[in-house]
């Protein structure tokens, strides 16, 4: 039988996009039983020298130095957003009056406004949408669910969250666009990576209740280049805390940073409940630890589990267990995910929807330190 074929119409060519990319080129190997296939159709990047170089390097079929002719290109299917957050509200409202499925990466537009009216339009038109909350892909994640689901651990009482990154922990590291609150959006560290942990925690726990904590910026200036003596002031969170009340009544605390130096990729939890507990180590992204109060009395501590074929999608990839995935196959389940969700209306993990109860978040987060208060969702 032959398989549909989705066109992709892709924006942007930069770190994320290629990650992107590598979902597009691996998916078909590693689930060939998908709904569809994706079709590498028209890529825009800033003029069309670019593009095509792009197309070039890429393997697209057609380029532009436009996005709006990408966006009402009829041979698109798909129109996958890689772009800063300030671009997102126009790209994205256009491309869904073209009726074109979205794909988008987080955090989705600038602040909660932007976010809601980007997933308001997407619902009115009704059009199928993705959003890359690339970490909530991991299958021990699907475990954590399933475990507490099953009342494995009971009922939850705690979650304490944390994703940490040192990619600016150097002072003298140079200004990069992540810092320009007109670009990247106020929330800072907190948008960059701070919203992965809250989807994670959202996905886990529940939705949100309501939040109290702090931000702060402790690199207030960066040179504007490697080495130069000239400055440019940073504009947003280097790194965020703040305490939550979940809306069943779990409380939380969850904390991010972008200077946390030594910790390269420390996305983490734990979730303590009146019978067990789980715990989880990004920088160990194979393994889930669970605790068990059932467990006799002489025997009990956390056990590791790894990750292995029994946590689907996991056996697509690998029949053995703790062989281990990577960053970049997260891609490739989320493009899998999408392929499900244009061909056969299968619902994803995050959609826009997802992505405005998480702009939401971040924006009352964000009020909080400001204004030193709670703040209710």
């Amino acid at each position: 039988m032959t398989q549909k074929q989705v066109r992709i119409g892709l924006i942007g060519v930069g770190f994320v996009a290629r990650c992107h990319l590598y979902g597009y080129r691996a998916m078909p190997a590693v689930f060939p039983d998908s709904a569809a296939l994706p079709v590498l159709e028209l890529v825009c990047d800033a003029g069309d020298a670019l593009a095509a170089q792009a197309a070039a390097r890429y393997g697209f079929r057609r380029s532009t130095g436009d996005w709006r002719k990408l966006v009402t290109d009829r041979d698109v299917d798909v129109v996958d957003i890689c772009v800063p957050s300030n671009l997102h509200r126009e790209i994205a409202l256009a491309a869904i009056a073209a009726g074109k499925h979205l794909y988008a990466e987080k955090p989705v537009g600038l602040d909660a406004r932007e976010a809601a009216e980007i997933a308001k339009a997407a619902a009115k038109a009704g059009i199928r949408h993705l959003t890359g909350y690339t970490y909530l892909r991991n299958p021990l994640v699907g475990l954590a669910k399933k475990l507490i689901d099953e009342g494995a651990i009971g009922r939850i009482v705690h979650f304490r969250g944390a994703h940490n990154e040192d990619y600016l922990a150097d002072p003298q590291a140079p200004f990069i666009w992540r810092c320009d609150p007109a670009i990247a959006g106020k929330a800072g560290a907190l948008g960059d990576i701070g919203s992965h942990i809250i989807a994670i925690a959202r996905h886990l726990v529940g939705e949100f209740g309501a939040v109290c904590g702090m931000a702060r910026t402790v690199y207030a200036a960066r040179p504007t280049a490697p080495g130069a003596a000239q400055t440019r002031a940073v504009g947003n969170d280097d790194e965020a805390q703040f305490l939550v009340i979940f809306a069943n009544g779990a409380a939380g605390h969850i904390e991010t940073s972008r200077i946390a130096t030594g910790s390269p990729m420390d996305i983490t939890y734990e979730i303590t409940g009146t019978e067990g507990a789980i715990q989880f180590d990004g920088e160990r992204m194979n393994e889930l630890r669970l605790y068990s109060n059932r467990d006799p009395a002489d025997r009990r501590g956390f056990r590791r589990i790894y990750a292995g074929p029994e946590h689907p999608p996991y056996g697509s990839f690998s029949p053995g267990t703790a062989h281990g995935l990577g960053f970049n196959d997260h891609k490739v389940i989320e493009v899998h995910e999408l392929m499900q969700l244009v061909a056969a209306d299968k619902p994803p993990l995050t959609d826009l929807a997802d992505a405005a109860a998480i702009a939401r978040i971040l924006d009352a987060a964000l009020t909080s330190a400001a204004e030193q208060r709670w703040v209710t969702l």
